[in-house]
């Protein structure tokens, strides 16, 4: 199943995700997705909700991985601090935090081998990983959602 090719929103794309996501559950499978992690992000930004939440289900899985984290790392994706918003669906809102705590926690492990330099500016890595003034200021104003799963979330991304 190429969800690249499938038409964007569509069932068809939608099913291929769900498969996705069941196949990331375990890491078997992981190295295999991370030429499709370009395309993740694109949905992530271009997607409905629908898709949105089924593309970081997958997302959560694979960040999850500390042998995918530097993939995940140099991807691009300049719209992705638009979804840490008190705004945004809650579903989206937790699992986009989960696929940031996640990262930083693999990012904290890896004893200072992470080196800027490999990444760009538009890389998860700069939004999420570098004293990132946008991405604190995001988190801060979290920490005032109405809803205690999203603020556990910020709280453990900021305790990292």
């Amino acid at each position: 199943m190429n969800v690249e090719s499938a038409p964007l929103n569509s069932d068809l794309q939608l099913a291929g995700l769900r498969l996705l996501t069941n196949m990331s559950v375990t890491s078997n499978y992981h190295h295999k997705m991370l030429n499709s992690i370009p395309c993740f992000l694109h949905l992530l930004s271009e997607g409905t909700e629908r898709t949105q939440i089924q593309v970081l289900k997958v997302l959560v899985n694979l960040s999850a991985n500390p042998a995918t984290t530097r993939h995940l790392l140099r991807a691009e994706v300049p719209s992705l601090l638009l979804l840490f918003d008190n705004c945004i669906n809650r579903d989206i809102l937790l699992r986009v935090l989960a696929f940031a705590a996640n990262l930083k926690k693999n990012v904290n492990n890896e004893d200072g081998t992470m080196i800027q330099d490999q990444y760009s500016k538009d890389s998860i890595f700069f939004t999420l990983c570098r004293d990132s003034t946008p991405f604190a200021q995001k988190l801060a104003s979290l920490l005032h959602h109405p809803d205690t799963e999203v603020k556990e979330q910020v709280v453990r991304i900021l305790t990292q």
